[in-house]
């Protein structure tokens, strides 16, 4: 046991305390939203019965390991917990899998409950069959997940699960921790290996598996989309998973996989800064491109040239166009008049001029609301004042039988309610 700490992945306590950071500000950000909480608790929720049920199921119809219930493989699970020096031995049940090869550990109700682990029948079979010890690699490695408490710890860091790249990356350091710790304490090189390539080849092909081409097919992909898929994965690629065993029990592979640190560093350029800067890239060019064809202004402001002047606060402009005939009061078709524009847009330099040349303080928009009710809503004092001196009636109600007072009142603005009782 004094070897214990070797067999823990060099970078998966790095890595987990990168996830925990990672879903501490997650929840941050989420808790300031009100929509980011309801999120959090519903999927909370949501995942919190479905596993319920699913243990409901397996611990209802699966067949539990027993000294009188398949007697060898539950000494199994004893030994092997004892070589961890599991505090308890799990609860372990066997479930038919459809054909599927797999086996799993988790934790009933979450962080309280009691660990069990789960091996898919299919698995079991090749084990009974071959007269192998594949399914001790299995159950090692299952027990070994309980030993580092992955179940307990990936329940902390589900948030930076679902950020790519980043919950991966722990998940794949801890799947070769309980790799080196299954190999460790079976003692046995082939059999952990031969439990792995069951996985790859199947229950009937795994023996005749060439081992060393096996590997060698790793080295022959070179394209960086199998990068990205490794990155992408929960589990390392099984030939990485046997170097990883071979180094640990023999001190060298078969054969020596390519490093792809340089594809990772490509794929992360590629990802976090190439195609973000192309996209936004794409949205600033595209943006101008439609500011110049005038977009906007035809499709979203539908402002005529008074309104634009009065919009950007172009005294100048605005008083070429008046002389030269432009209506003060002309509207568009939503009923807005340059004089609303100057009020939304919080211009106050250009009103006055607007009223000189006959603009009227008491137009309404096709809702009813009058220039005075947006300064309202705007809070604008200064704004109001000059409304209210050029005539503008704080009685006058929008569609919705709402006046100027009235919505200075439900703003609770007491210095808006005291200017406009003046008046």
């Amino acid at each position: 046991m004094n070897n214990q700490p070797l067999l823990v992945h060099k970078n998966e306590n790095l890595l987990y305390g990168i996830c925990i950071i990672t879903s501490i500000l997650l929840l941050a950000y989420l808790v300031l939203s009100i929509i980011g909480i309801v999120l959090v608790i519903f999927f909370a929720l949501i995942s919190y019965f479905s596993h319920i049920i699913s243990m409901a199921h397996i611990q209802t119809n699966g067949v539990r390991l027993r000294e009188t219930q398949f007697p060898e493989l539950y000494k199994k699970v004893v030994d092997f917990s004892e070589k961890m020096e599991l505090t308890k031995v799990p609860e372990v049940y066997i479930i038919e899998s459809g054909g599927l090869l797999n086996a799993f550990a988790t934790k009933v109700f979450g962080l309280f409950g009691k660990n069990i682990v789960v091996l898919y029948s299919d698995f079991v079979d090749i084990s009974i069959d071959s007269g192998g010890n594949e399914i001790d690699y299995v159950i090692a490695h299952e027990l070994a997940h309980i030993k580092r408490n992955h179940i307990v710890k990936s329940l902390f860091i589900f948030p930076a699960l679902w950020i790519p790249f980043i919950g991966t990356s722990y998940l794949r350091m801890a799947e070769y921790t309980c790799d080196r710790m299954a190999a460790y304490h079976l003692d046995e090189t082939d059999g952990a290996i031969n439990g792995l390539l069951v996985l790859a080849a199947g229950r009937r092909l795994y023996k005749d598996v060439n081992l060393e081409a096996y590997m060698e097919q790793y080295n022959e992909k070179k394209e960086l989309y199998v990068t990205f898929m490794e990155l992408l994965s929960t589990h390392p690629p099984i030939p990485k998973r046997i170097q990883e065993i071979e180094m640990l029990m023999n001190g060298a592979p078969t054969v020596t996989l390519k490093n792809r640190s340089k594809q990772v560093v490509v794929v992360a350029f590629i990802l976090f800064f190439l195609i973000p800067s192309i996209t936004v890239g794409i949205f600033f060019a595209g943006f101008k491109a439609l500011e110049e064809f005038d977009f906007f202004n035809e499709f979203f402001y539908e402002y005529t040239p008074l309104m634009d002047a009065a919009m950007e606060g172009d005294v100048v402009q605005l008083e070429e166009l008046l002389l030269a005939g432009t209506d003060v009061n002309e509207l568009n078709e939503y009923g807005e008049s340059a004089l609303l524009v100057a009020v939304i847009y919080e211009q106050p330099d250009v009103i006055p001029l607007l009223f000189l040349y006959g603009a009227d303080a008491n137009i309404q928009d096709d809702y009813g609301w009058t220039p005075l009710m947006s300064a309202v809503m705007f809070e604008n004092l200064e704004i109001t004042k000059l409304l209210l001196d050029a005539g503008a009636d704080p009685h006058l109600e929008d569609e919705d039988g709402m006046s100027a007072i009235d919505h200075a009142e439900m703003m609770a603005n007491p210095d808006l309610i005291d200017l406009l009782n003046k008046y």
